[in-house]
């Protein structure tokens, strides 16, 4: 399980074509368009009884709507990972991973200690180095929500299904 922010479809195509042009460059294995997703906070494993206590975590977050503008595409060596980001983060994103960080601990879900990396994965098993490039145009994403994301791995790669979302609101306060 994991939360997540979840492209509309012109959003994950601009994407999945970004991933076509890394893929010429690094090779690896391309993240399908269905799949591809901005990882909020990561549960892992819980047993399906927790599931009201995730889902009462996520109603405690208040975000206002926001534009999300992935700037660049970028290499990571040690996990042979190419992904896209942004080079500056809306305050809007850092609040809502605070909230929601914040609200999974005191529900007693583990949570991620390191500073929060926002990217999309578009490459694994990359080779090499992959140079950092700006993405020109940049790709903007209009970010409304958020979903709570079920994974279930399977030997042609992972299937997603989104549980639920919740919605940001105008005027929501930080």
């Amino acid at each position: 399980m994991y939360f997540a922010l979840w492209p509309a479809p012109a959003v994950a195509r601009r994407l999945h074509k970004e991933a076509e042009c890394a893929h010429g460059l690094a090779g690896g294995r391309r993240m399908r368009r269905d799949t591809l997703h901005l990882t909020l906070a990561f549960i892992g494993d819980i047993p399906r009884a927790r599931l009201d206590d995730l889902r009462a975590a996520a109603g405690k977050v208040a975000f206002s709507p926001f534009m999300l503008r992935l700037d660049r595409v970028a290499g990571w060596r040690h996990n042979h990972i190419v992904w896209a980001g942004a080079s500056e983060l809306p305050e809007e994103l850092e609040s809502l991973v605070t909230q929601l960080n914040a609200a999974l601990a005191e529900g007693g879900f583990p949570v991620e200690r390191r500073k929060f990396a926002a990217h999309v994965t578009l490459l694994r098993n990359a080779r090499g180095e992959f140079p950092a490039a700006e993405l020109d145009p940049p790709i903007e994403w209009p970010v409304g929500e958020f979903v709570l994301v079920e994974s279930d791995p399977k030997p042609e790669g992972a299937q997603y299904t989104v549980l639920e979302s919740w919605p940001g609101t105008a005027g929501a306060q930080d």
